[in-house]
C-alpha cells in the first residue's frame, strides 16, 4: 500500500468506498472531463468501477491516493503515480481535482509530494506526465514540477504531449537532500 503522504494543505490517502460520492461529482463535471473522455461525463456505474480500479491499484506500492483537504477532511482529487515502462523505473503521474478546486495548486503541490515518495523510495529514475496540447492548465503544472517537453506520444487514444524529469533534476529543482 502507498504510504499516507502529507503536504502544507492536503492528506493523500488510500482511496475509500465512501469517496464515491465525490469521485461521482468529479467525473460526472463535462469540465473535469474535458480533456480525459472529451467532456462525456462518467456514470455512476463507471465512477464505482473507476473507485475499484483505484482502491485495488493503491494496495500496491504505486498506485492512486485521494487527495483531502488537511484542514476540513474534504476529498479534493485523486493523485496517481502508475508504471509507465515495464521495469518500474519509469513512472508517470497524473491528478485530477473538483472543478472547485481548480487554481489552489493542489495539483502541484502534491505532485511534488508524490514524486519525491517515488523518487527516494521506489528507485524511480525517470518520471513522465501526459496531456492532451490543450490542457494549458495541466502543462503548467508540469513545468512547475520542472517537467521538460519531450514531444508528443499516442497514449490512452489521445495524441498528447509528454513531459518528463529525471530523478537527479527533480533533486536539484526541489533542493532535496536525499537523492543523489
Amino acid at each position: 500500500m502507498p504510504p499516507r503522504l502529507e503536504t502544507e494543505r492536503m492528506i493523500l490517502r488510500a482511496p475509500r468506498s465512501s469517496d464515491l460520492g465525490s469521485i461521482y461529482k468529479m467525473g460526472a463535471n463535462p469540465h473535469v472531463m474535458q480533456y480525459i473522455t472529451y467532456g462525456k461525463p462518467q456514470t455512476i456505474q463507471e465512477a464505482r468501477e473507476d473507485l475499484w480500479r483505484r482502491k485495488r491499484t493503491a494496495r500496491r506500492r504505486l498506485g492512486y491516493w485521494a487527495a483531502e483537504e488537511r484542514s476540513s477532511g474534504a476529498f479534493l482529487g485523486w493523485m496517481a503515480l502508475k508504471r509507465f515502462d515495464s521495469s518500474g523505473r519509469e513512472v508517470e503521474i497524473g491528478y485530477r481535482f473538483l472543478e472547485e478546486q481548480w487554481g489552489k495548486g493542489y495539483a502541484t503541490e502534491g505532485s511534488v509530494h508524490v514524486l519525491e515518495y517515488a523518487f527516494e523510495n521506489l528507485g524511480v529514475e525517470k518520471a513522465i506526465a501526459l496531456s492532451m496540447k490543450e490542457n494549458r492548465a495541466s502543462i503548467r503544472v508540469m513545468e512547475k514540477l520542472g517537467m521538460a517537453r519531450r514531444g508528443n506520444m499516442l497514449a490512452y487514444g489521445v495524441d498528447c504531449v509528454r513531459y518528463e524529469i529525471t530523478r537527479r533534476q527533480f533533486a536539484q529543482r526541489h533542493l532535496l537532500r536525499t537523492i543523489k
